[in-house]
């Protein structure tokens, strides 16, 4: 092969490569945009200023780092030290433990979702598993990457997929976080994100929506999100006491603050599968969870017409 020749077959090989990730990225977006414009949003909202219920976790038992719901009356969760699963009953507020994990595991997220544990490790291991946790379905997938890191994990309802939040250092003050997706079968994550913002993005949002001035200091640390089960937005707590709420193509929809009174370190958040949002407090002297209704509005009658 002739100097030419090599040049015109690498030019080819790489308009080749641009264009299956062209493909890629535009099916994944296409896929989830098709679902989110036929999917019937419920209206409502929470009010986090109002006094919430609260309930403390049973004697002995550690505050959670991770929180999924397994059906209508019981929840899969993760101790504090990342060591112990157990299933969690909030009605009765009982809880059992799940068998022991492998020595030296430790569990920084889970999902679930048609009797398949799916966790993840602090080593970037997904571990998918049956609801027992007493056998594999699948093989242990290495997710781990140099330039970033997976920190979290949720399934999304509507579209039968995990999602990952992905974070990625850019520069000193900015960061990074990708949406990336996988289908539960194909044990793959898709290399094309759903949607991506940079912090520096949140910060001007918040600026245009909010009373916050250049000069503060601001942190934004995710460590825990779900997606609500009625409207299909996708919601991340960071430890900071906020709440980020997206939609399904990324936009920035509101960015609240929880009252760090009652909750002093917000550590996990997730959804009953009627809409309530659930919030756990990471301080082992305040192992509470805290419950806040989902407000349903009803849609305005327009008038008759004849």
């Amino acid at each position: 092969m002739t100097r030419v020749q090599y040049f015109f077959s690498f030019v080819l090989a790489t308009i080749s490569f641009i264009a299956a990730r062209s493909i890629q990225q535009e099916g994944v977006k296409s896929y989830y945009q098709e679902l989110a414009s036929s999917f019937q949003k419920e209206i409502g909202f929470f009010d986090l200023s109002e006094t919430q219920t609260a309930h403390y976790l049973p004697m002995g038992l550690q505050p959670f780092s991770a929180l999924t719901s397994l059906d209508t009356n019981s929840m899969l969760a993760i101790s504090h030290d990342s060591l112990s699963l157990m299933t969690y009953m909030p009605q009765s507020n009982t809880f059992h433990y799940m068998p022991a994990l492998a020595e030296g595991t430790k569990i920084i997220q889970v999902a679930y979702h048609d009797s398949t544990v799916v966790m993840l490790d602090a080593a970037q291991q997904l571990y998918f598993m049956d609801a027992t946790l007493s056998k594999e379905v699948a093989a242990p997938l290495n997710i781990a990457q140099e330039d970033a890191t997976h920190k979290l994990l949720c399934f999304h309802p509507n579209t039968s997929r995990l999602l990952f939040l992905k974070q990625t250092e850019q520069g000193i003050d900015n960061k990074r976080y990708a949406i990336q997706t996988m289908r539960l079968g194909a044990q793959k994550i898709s290399e094309t994100p759903l949607f991506q913002f940079e912090q520096s993005a949140l910060i001007a949002f918040i600026q245009q929506t909010q009373d916050l001035s250049l000069d503060e200091v601001f942190t934004f640390d995710p460590v825990s999100m779900a997606v609500h089960p009625q409207t299909n937005e996708l919601y991340i707590l960071s430890s900071t006491g906020s709440i980020l709420t997206l939609d399904q193509q990324g936009n920035f929809l509101s960015f609240q603050n929880i009252d760090l009174q009652q909750i002093s370190q917000p550590r996990v958040l997730s959804f009953d599968l009627n809409g309530d949002l659930l919030l756990t407090d990471g301080s082992v002297l305040h192992p509470v969870i805290l419950k806040v209704r989902w407000q349903k509005m009803l849609p305005k009658k327009g008038p008759l017409v004849k």
